[in-house]
């Protein structure tokens, strides 16, 4: 059984992490509306907050997606992240990259759907 509310695409771009003080470098694996995996031999501590920015090659200018999150998971390959926050500019492009990568654009829209309808409901308790 899987906790994961946000489907999951293989989505291979570079990408910054800033903590308070240092940056990492690293190579996203896979992406959802809710996190991402990044390739990477540095190390971070669980729950250590960051800045990240995803870089899109192929546009003038470059377009950075760019989130605030923590480190929720570690391995030897690489950290996993969660998004806590993030600007409409960069969810529109998020939205975009998962529906464009994913066999099933329309599911993409319903898990967002069922995500926001869960949040209103439990503020609403």
């Amino acid at each position: 059984m899987t906790t994961r509310k946000f489907s999951r695409v293989n989505f291979n771009v570079s990408a910054s992490i800033k903590t308070a003080d240092r940056q990492i470098q690293g190579l996203v694996e896979n992406l959802s509306m809710n996190g991402m995996f990044l390739v990477t031999g540095e190390r971070l501590e669980a729950g250590e907050a960051v800045e990240i920015a995803i870089f899109l090659a192929g546009s003038v200018p470059e377009i950075s997606v760019v989130f605030s999150g923590r480190v929720i998971r570690l391995t030897d390959d690489g950290l996993g992240l969660t998004f806590d926050r993030i600007d409409p500019e960069s969810y529109t492009h998020l939205r975009n990259i998962i529906a464009y990568n994913i066999d099933e654009s329309e599911k993409v829209l319903e898990e967002i759907h069922q995500a926001i309808d869960e949040k209103l409901a439990a503020t609403q308790k």
